[in-house]
């Protein structure tokens, strides 16, 4: 699943914060800041509920709530957010209003300015007028919750409040209804789009998208649908770039990165029960907290279980008593870069097809902690928001490659009529069959493909999202005074794909192609490969008994499909060397499965990343960096003889082979039989920000061992051409396969833990179980949860 590049991570450091956390390591600091730590077995007497709430912590400490009504269920989940995820809720609430930069200083100023632009505030009352009475009510009820967890909490605060001086604050329901405008910036390519641009003054067309994805890649999602295809304007001669572009591109917040998801729903006619079964796993990065959250919520008549999202009372991925569903990105492209001409004559004007037209401009005070408010003016196409006021990226690129009398707008960032994320999913959270999830999916306003499994038989899945009509292709940027560029609309609800109880019996999507056809709003250059998705269909297809077993054995497989496409090359390959040779040898044997106690996967990465490296570097410069820092290259397609981007492909892939097991030896030994995928892929939780602090640092990272790439279905994913090429960064932080036979034994995982306080024990708890493939069930009666509890707390309304 897509995620916004992390909020936090920023310098932090001050030195009120510094003398802070060094006082708390003293014995008395310590113990003062292990009181931040909730109870979970005080009751408390609150505003807000309307009846008692009881809240059971079972043995992993995720709360089971149990509540008289809806409502209160959602007010109890409010709390329960405030009580483990703190700091986590402060920094959305924070970021959703624009003020990053107040809690931490200038260097949140890129977050905010961006944030800024989208103009929440309107947004956030678009969406409120859109959310039908239930839906206010579950917001409301949610915001009341975490009010109270905030005014009912005791002794200090979390580690991270100490550290940056910061007090939390109220929730509203405007700031739950922002986040519907706030996730527009990690959705799209439009950070990629301005990369394509770079890479354009290296790469002809054709080399540019050997680059990225093709529309004849297959497995496609939905093999039962019609092609869809679009006639559209090539964008790739649009604009002349020129000049040298920058190799150093700095990271910034936001922007699509390194996604890998899968969801798969198998019908009763497959499994042993002869009810439908589903798995999900949303990957992303693999930080400490994760930003998923496990409850269960009970009320009369009514449970929901499975993964929540601490600032919004949605339930992303789970079950309730008659359906279950999960979620992967869709990938789509959603947003374009325009580069908008300014008008000579008048500098606070731009040119448009039917001649100048006057920008449109806001100016915002940004408080900044420390230092000075900055005013920010900021300006307006027809198109969208122009990036290049407010964002050093595209101020740079403006600046190398255009150069003066321009400037660069995008478009698909703004929801100035509301997006009302939450109620779609609430609605499908708390559907009862197929007609009803599909339904409230077709208002889902991101991008994402959503499985589902119904107690009464019926499998489907839908992709969903705000999806331009566009007359270009939407591959680079191109010029907003041009018509033929143009958006023309959105796809309609009711056009967006989805299918039911297919003849095969399986709907499997691992955030691979959806339909057949090229040009649509369904069309992207984002899919990856369909190695994950391949995998799963071949396991799934001819399988018939699939149970429990079954299901999470395909969860947790780690056999890699490139591998055995790209044999054939490492085949042709004649290594040099000794031991690339033997490497070479290994490499035949083996199957394919990136396990953790085998040395083979450590060299088929090790080569991977010698292969990118010397394919890449020669036609990129420095900018084969930058590229590789968020894509991986095909290199099934890059190393096929006649490609273009070698000219001798075996004598590449073998010099890569003998570069890649002789720099391996000087750091495992000469021995490779003895070298372990698992020494070297650890997965790695690190902490926004105290994981960065000396000292503490190390403390609070959370390593435990992974197998697994980013190919196979179980994703590891590493930073492979970075400077910690083999750390897992970047994977399934929650699992969930769910029997629709006998819901309340369905399994489930997040990592690294339940608290989001690194004091707690719940901090890291699920680290270890996750990396050797466990699971829990979320499930019992009051009476036996407290048998095994670690708290109990009722939750009573204030009189």
């Amino acid at each position: 699943m897509i995620s916004m590049k992390r909020l936090g991570r920023v310098a932090l450091l001050t030195g009120a914060g510094l003398a802070g956390i060094a006082a708390a390591a003293t014995g008395g600091g310590y113990l003062w800041l292990r009181s931040s730590l909730p109870d979970y077995s005080a009751d408390r007497s609150v505003a807000g509920p309307r009846a008692g709430i009881e809240i059971i912590r079972d043995a992993h400490a995720v709360p089971h709530i149990f509540a008289k009504s809806r409502e209160d269920a959602y007010f109890a989940l409010g709390y329960v957010h405030a009580q483990d995820r703190l700091w986590q809720l402060e920094m959305t609430r924070l970021a959703g209003q624009g003020r990053i930069t107040e809690a931490v200083g200038e260097s949140g100023l890129p977050t905010d300015k961006l944030v800024a632009a989208l103009d929440l505030d309107r947004v956030a009352a678009a969406t409120h007028a859109r959310n039908s009475p239930e839906t206010r009510t579950a917001i409301h009820a949610y915001v009341l919750g975490i009010n109270a967890g905030i005014d009912t909490r005791k002794g200090a605060l979390p580690p991270e409040f100490v550290l940056l001086g910061v007090e939390p604050g109220h929730w509203t329901d405007a700031d739950v209804n922002r986040l519907g405008g706030l996730v527009a910036l990690g959705m799209g390519d439009w950070r990629e789009e301005m990369l394509r641009a770079r890479l354009a003054t290296k790469l002809d067309c054709e080399r540019l998208h050997d680059l990225y994805a093709r529309p004849d890649e297959r497995p496609i999602t939905y093999p039962g649908l019609p092609e869809r295809s679009r006639a559209t304007t090539d964008s790739c001669s649009a604009i002349r770039w020129q000049g040298k572009a920058a190799a150093n591109v700095s990271s910034l917040p936001f922007g699509r990165s390194h996604p890998a998801s899968n969801s798969w729903t198998v019908s009763g006619s497959h499994t042993v029960s002869g009810k439908p079964m589903l798995a999900n796993d949303p990957h992303g990065p693999l930080g400490a907290p994760a930003d998923y959250y496990p409850v269960r919520m009970s009320w009369p008549g009514f449970e929901i279980v499975g993964a929540s999202r601490p600032g919004s009372p949605a339930v992303a991925s789970g079950r309730n008593g008659f359906i279950a569903w999960g979620i992967t990105d869709m990938m789509a492209d959603q947003s374009d870069i325009f580069v908008e001409r300014i008008d000579p004559a008048d500098p606070g004007r731009y040119l448009t097809p039917e001649g100048s037209a006057p920008f449109r401009t806001r100016t915002v005070s940004i408080p900044v902690k420390g230092g000075e408010a900055q005013a920010v003016t900021l300006r307006y196409t027809r198109h969208g928001i122009v990036l290049s006021d407010i964002d050093a990226d595209a101020a740079q690129l403006l600046k190398e490659q255009i150069g003066p009398g321009y400037v660069l707008a995008v478009s698909g960032l703004d929801n100035t009529d509301g997006n009302p994320l939450v109620q779609a999913f609430l609605g499908m959270a708390e559907a009862r069959d197929w007609q009803g999830f599909e339904a409230a999916a077709r208002g889902f306003g991101l991008q994402h493909n959503l499985a589902f499994a119904a107690r009464d038989g019926t499998i489907g899945m839908i992709s969903a999202g705000r999806l331009p009509l566009r007359r270009g292709d939407g591959f680079l940027p191109v010029p907003g005074w041009e018509r033929r560029f143009d958006w023309t609309g959105y796809l309609p609800a009711e056009q967006l794909p989805a299918q039911s109880d297919p003849e095969s019996g399986f709907l499997a999507n691992g955030n691979n192609r959806l339909v057949p056809g090229s040009g649509g709003a369904l069309d992207s250059t984002a899919f990856v490969p369909g190695w994950r998705a391949g995998r799963i269909e071949a396991v799934l297809a001819p399988a018939q008994g699939i149970g429990m077993d079954r299901m999470t054995t395909l969860q947790l497989d780690t056999v890699s499909l490139e591998v055995a496409a790209l044999k054939p090359v490492l085949r042709d390959a004649r290594p040099q060397t000794e031991q690339g040779r033997q490497a070479q040898t290994m490499l035949f044997a083996w199957d394919g499965e990136m396990a953790a106690d085998r040395p083979e996967p450590l060299i088929w990465a090790a080569w991977q990343r010698a292969a990118g490296l010397a394919l890449l570097r020669p036609k990129l410069g420095g900018l084969a960096d930058a590229w590789l820092k968020e894509n991986r290259p095909r290199l099934d397609r890059l190393l096929q003889p006649g490609s273009g981007w070698c000219a001798d492909c075996p004598a590449l892939a073998a010099k890569a082979l003998d570069d890649a097991v002789g720099d391996l030896a000087e750091s495992q030994g000469s021995d490779m039989t003895r070298w372990r995928w698992g020494d070297v892929h650890r997965a790695s939780f690190r902490h926004d920000i105290l994981s960065h602090v000396p000292l503490i640092g190390g403390l609070v990272t959370i390593r435990v061992p992974a197998g697994g790439g980013a190919n196979t279905v179980n994703a590891g994913q590493t930073d492979l051409w970075g400077e910690d090429p083999w750390a897992d960064i970047y994977g399934p932080r929650y699992r969930q396969v769910i029997d629709l036979a006998a819901p309340e034994k369905s399994l489930y995982m997040i990592a690294p833990g339940v608290s989001g306080n690194p004091l707690s024990h719940w901090f890291g708890s699920f680290a270890k179980p996750w990396s050797r493939g466990e699971y829990v069930t979320l499930t019992g009666d009051p009476e036996t949860l407290r048998k095994s509890a670690v708290g109990d707390m009722t939750l009573t309304p204030a009189r």
